[in-house]
């Protein structure tokens, strides 16, 4: 399995080592683990993961690292497979020893990841895998420092639903814990706000979308919430505009990455304007100062403006974790549950808070804001929540 290492590389003594293998010398670095597909349907978050952890790991070790020490990163490519995930992040905590690992993106895995972070006590702080139960499982060694299916329905996709005034709705949910968690739960928001809908489940890696948007066509719905990950979407997206199903119905991606990805206009071509899709970044719409200050710092590295949100969720994940680290003063894993529970942190996306409550997904959670944006013209127009709207809703 290759790795990504980043930072200063540790470098172990061949000789004098302690009994049972361990080094008798101190590392001059402290690990953490990031899990997360770099190969498969959803490899792009791979990179946009690694672009985040060279700049994360930039910027907190030149404000001094961890304990004195530089921070280190090891990824582990999970793939969006559940079992290679439980094995990379087992082999993160046994081989590698880090303190905590980070990331993931595919809630499948991250279920699969939580029993191994609860069975070894490693602290794990998920950045972008939404379904509830990863944290309604109230595991006292997992964290969430990102979207959940419940905050993204309740806090964002169901007002917007309510703001826009629209009156029917089509929920298409792929067939993953995370699409068909948060289609029942946009299915019960939409009846609270008394929104007509219909469902249908669809199969994750399908091409052919048409037979079901001939359904969704019949219902003639103004609004269909799609649930899809990877580039099911671009197909789903760019057959519904072949069909005229859009823009007269408008779509909004549920999951906001693969609106983003570099082959999005490739695959979907004019049939991707006027698409909506919910995100926690843009360009004209940054919450703190250190959003702005990870804008600059992605386009000085890499030459472009950032895009996938998910550079920015691992920026602040790692951030999150060095805080923690350096405010426990131990990779003791109990203290930095402890210290994880205190975050009281600004990052790009506002100020970190962990919830206590037990009981509900809500444990361990902070769920940052998130945003509505509309492609006009290619451009990212922001049209919800209202106070960080930068246009309106086109159809």
């Amino acid at each position: 399995m290759k790795r990504l290492t980043f930072g200063i590389c540790v470098l172990f003594l061949c000789l004098g080592l302690a009994v049972g293998g361990t080094p008798s010398v101190v590392a001059d670095t402290i690990k953490v683990g990031v899990v997360g597909p770099r190969t498969g349907t959803a490899a792009a978050t791979g990179k946009a993961f690694e672009e985040g952890i060279k700049l994360a790991t930039g910027y907190v070790n030149s404000k001094g690292g961890v304990l004195g020490k530089k921070l280190e990163i090891v990824f582990e490519d999970t793939a969006g497979a559940p079992d290679k995930a439980a094995s990379g992040f087992e082999r993160l905590a046994t081989r590698d020893k880090v303190a905590m690992v980070l990331g993931e993106s595919h809630s499948s895995s991250a279920l699969a990841e939580i029993e191994v972070a609860n069975r070894l006590k490693v602290p794990f702080i998920v950045a972008e895998a939404w379904a509830d139960p990863i944290t309604a499982k109230n595991y006292k060694y997992v964290f969430r420092a990102g979207p959940s299916n419940s905050g993204v329905v309740n806090h964002t996709i169901a007002k917007w639903v309510a703001y826009e005034k629209f009156k029917k709705a089509y929920i298409v949910a792929e067939n993953t814990d995370w699409g068909l968690g948060i289609g029942k739960l946009c299915e019960e928001a939409l009846a609270k706000i008394g929104v007509a809908y219909e469902t249908l489940e669809t199969e994750r890696k399908s091409q052919d979308h048409y037979t079901e948007l001939a359904k969704i066509k019949a219902f003639d719905p103004d609004v269909i919430l799609a649930f899809i990950y990877g580039t099911g979407l671009h197909y789903f997206v760019a057959q519904a505009g072949e069909m005229k199903v859009s823009p007269k119905a408008v779509i909004l991606d549920g999951a906001g990455p693969p609106s983003l990805w570099p082959d999005f206009w490739k695959n979907v071509g004019d049939y991707g304007n006027l698409e909506c899709f919910v995100s926690s970044m843009h360009e004209k719409v940054e919450l703190t100062e250190l959003a702005t200050y990870f804008r600059e710092a992605y386009v000085k590295e890499f030459g472009v403006q950032p895009t996938d949100y998910k550079s920015r969720s691992i920026f602040d994940a790692i951030l999150i974790a060095a805080d923690a680290i350096n405010r426990a003063g131990s990779t003791d894993p109990d203290k930095l549950v402890q210290a994880l529970e205190n975050t009281n942190l600004l990052v790009t996306r506002g100020t970190a808070k962990f919830d206590t409550t037990k009981g509900g997904p809500s444990y361990h959670h902070w769920m940052p804001p998130m945003l509505v944006i509309q492609w006009q013209d290619k451009k990212q127009v922001v049209l919800y929540p209202p106070e960080g709207a930068t246009g309106k809703l086109k159809r």
